[in-house]
């Protein structure tokens, strides 16, 4: 009976090791994991359960196997080998020249080598291939300063092209702040990645004034204050909403679609551009 036992936990842990070394070679579907692996085999034996389960295996060893696209690969190791401040310094030698120099194709050889080193190494080494789904650091604050949007792309493969803010940390996970229709702090553990947008913008949060407005009737109960703003409730039933650092542009064009229902209370100035706003619009409609 032991022997069975011991036979089949052997059996168990070769066929572990065989998913493992298909996945070393590249990034695959859960179809073409159960192609690759078969094709080895006399029998049909390994499917999508048995093929799920040894992958969550390795994880249980620490192995981090995402699947980002519905494609699995090995993304690190819980040992790797460590690289000197020589050898750092050579590849990012190498990605200048990669940048400025070669063709795509070679872009991407540099890429699968790259991916291949973070693997085993200890030392995160980034990669340069501008046509990859990256999830750069680099590039969402390169996108900040040149004021383009940026598509961030989920494990759950959602796409969210939004306007880049900043990035902020609380204790160990790392923040994108992001707007869209409202600010947003997108955990980057979330992300398999980040794409320039051709659109650029005009920056939502570069004010330097706050402003209160009163909302009244159904918008009222059913407004959902930004993280930039705070609402206290009158005693009518309207909310008194403090809005702080929007940019103005921004700002004047969301409150005109809420119509009568909204008015500015302060400040002054800001009174004074939302009237000649409004009176720039009713210009438009001559004297008839």
């Amino acid at each position: 009976m032991t022997s069975k036992i011991s036979q089949k936990i052997n059996y168990s842990s070769q066929q572990v090791l065989k998913t493992l070394k298909v996945l070393f070679q590249g990034n695959y579907t859960m179809n073409e994991l159960i192609q690759k692996l078969n094709k080895a085999e006399n029998d049909f034996v390994f499917n999508n359960s048995i093929i799920s389960k040894y992958i969550n295996t390795c994880r249980f060893c620490n192995i981090y196997i995402p699947k980002i696209h519905n494609k699995y690969y090995v993304a690190k190791l819980p040992f790797g080998f460590e690289l000197s401040t020589s050898d750092i310094n050579l590849l990012k030698l190498i990605q200048e020249v990669a940048k400025n120099e070669v063709t795509g194709k070679w872009l991407k050889i540099f890429d699968n080598l790259a991916e291949k080193l973070n693997r085993y190494s200890n030392t995160k080494i980034t990669t340069v291939d501008k046509d990859a789904f990256n999830l750069s650091f680099e590039l969402f604050e390169q996108a900040v300063a040149q004021k383009r949007k940026v598509r961030l792309l989920f494990k759950n493969r959602d796409i969210l092209e939004c306007v880049p803010i900043d990035i902020s940390q609380k204790e160990d996970k790392v923040f994108f702040n992001v707007f869209n229709k409202r600010i947003r702090q997108i955990d980057a553990g979330r992300l398999s990645g980040i794409q320039f947008s051709d659109n650029s913008f005009v920056e939502p949060f570069n004010g330097k004034q706050t402003v209160v407005f009163k909302l009244k009737g159904g918008l009222a109960k059913r407004y959902e204050a930004r993280e930039n703003e705070t609402v206290e409730l009158c005693p009518d039933g309207s909310i008194l909403v403090t809005n702080r650092d929007e940019n103005e542009d921004y700002l004047i064009s969301r409150l005109l679609r809420y119509d009568d229902k909204c008015e500015v209370i302060g400040p002054k100035t800001f009174r004074g551009t939302m009237i000649e706003t409004l009176n720039n619009m009713l210009k438009n409609y001559g004297d008839s």
